[in-house]
């Protein structure tokens, strides 16, 4: 080492050393195939060493072609170069080379590409100065008016309502709806105070294809007493079906500021409703009956009314209780044994 260093500490010494180890020599970027390309006299002969295929392959030989003006061969080499890359970013910029090259021979094609490339649009009107303006003033009602919109919908959405908001379902209920539509406007009711509901319900559940059983849809429960009542003029079976029997009962029952459980003359009311009503149901009812009867005999007694009336017309119900004859109960129409 030499002596003009001898005066550093060994410390020092040991690591300038170290750091000039760690140098390494560097080499200059390799440009590749695109230097090859470039710098080459015959470049017919160094496209010929390309893989065919690949986009290497095609990228070169567009840009030969554009360089050459051979402008034809660039279209035909796009189309499979897309086929087999898609849309990559050397094929843009082929493509957007020849739309600028080519734009003497076609101006309105190189145009058309620039425009939906760049996304541009050219929708200004020239100004002319002291021109009247012939803009209009007023809107046609007609444009926007509830037939328009509605042969709109149903052109464009067939036999269906999913164009319709919410809010249009009123005056739809009013309208001369096919099967289908009347079927999807009952399922998207979400509250009785349509006009000729039951109408609606009635055609759905007979005329209509493929009808569905009362209950089917959240309006059927919704619906109030008259409109029950006028439904069961129409379609009178649909007394003895549950779920119409339970819709009919659910709005026998005092509203939620009644205190009926604790006000006697409520419940009584209450029970005098549901009894009319199961007394009409058919036998097939019968443990509905006598249930309702059962409570309202419990509260005659807790009265102290004794109706043997409707005490026999209870015991009459056939239901199966520890007290009954077995030769009752093993009869075709079980009948309760009074006990004596």
């Amino acid at each position: 080492m030499s002596r003009a260093l001898t005066w550093l500490p060994a410390g020092l010494l040991v690591a300038l050393a170290a750091g000039v180890l760690m140098i390494q020599p560097t080499r200059a970027g390799e440009i590749g195939y695109a230097e090859d390309y470039a710098l080459a006299r015959d470049r017919a002969a160094a496209l010929r060493q390309l893989i065919p295929g690949s986009e290497d392959y095609y990228y070169y030989h567009c840009l030969h072609y554009l360089n050459t003006e051979q402008f034809d061969k660039v279209v035909e080499m796009t189309g499979p170069w897309y086929e087999r890359f898609r849309q990559s970013p050397r094929l843009t910029e082929i493509q957007t080379r020849h739309a600028l090259l080519t734009y003497e021979k076609n101006p309105k094609g190189s145009l058309a590409y620039l425009s939906n490339r760049l996304g541009l649009g050219f929708n200004h009107q020239k100004e002319v100065v002291g021109a009247a303006p012939n803009l209009p003033t007023s809107l046609d009602p007609n444009l926007i008016s509830r037939n328009t919109q509605r042969a709109h919908s149903y052109g464009h959405w067939g036999n269906t309502l999913a164009n319709f908001e919410e809010s249009a379902l009123d005056w739809l209920a009013a309208e001369d709806l096919t099967w289908e539509r009347r079927r999807e406007l009952l399922s998207r009711l979400n509250r009785p105070d349509v006009p000729n509901l039951p109408k609606l319900v009635f055609d759905d559940l007979t005329v209509a294809p493929h009808p569905q059983s009362f209950g089917a849809y959240p309006v059927h429960a919704m619906m109030t007493l008259p409109q029950l009542e006028a439904l069961l003029k129409l379609k009178p079976d649909l007394l003895n079906q549950t779920a119409f029997a339970n819709a009919w009962i659910a709005k026998l029952q005092p509203g939620a500021d009644s205190d009926w459980r604790r006000d006697r003359k409520l419940a009584r009311a209450y029970l005098e409703r549901l009894e009319a009503f199961v007394m009409r149901l058919a036998p097939t009812h019968n443990g509905l009956k006598a249930h309702v009867l059962y409570h309202r005999l419990a509260l005659d007694r807790a009265d102290g009314i004794y109706d043997k009336a409707r005490f026999i017309e209870y015991l009459k119900l056939p239901r199966h209780q520890p007290y009954m004859s077995k030769a009752c109960s093993n009869a075709k129409t079980p009948t309760a044994t009074p006990r004596t």
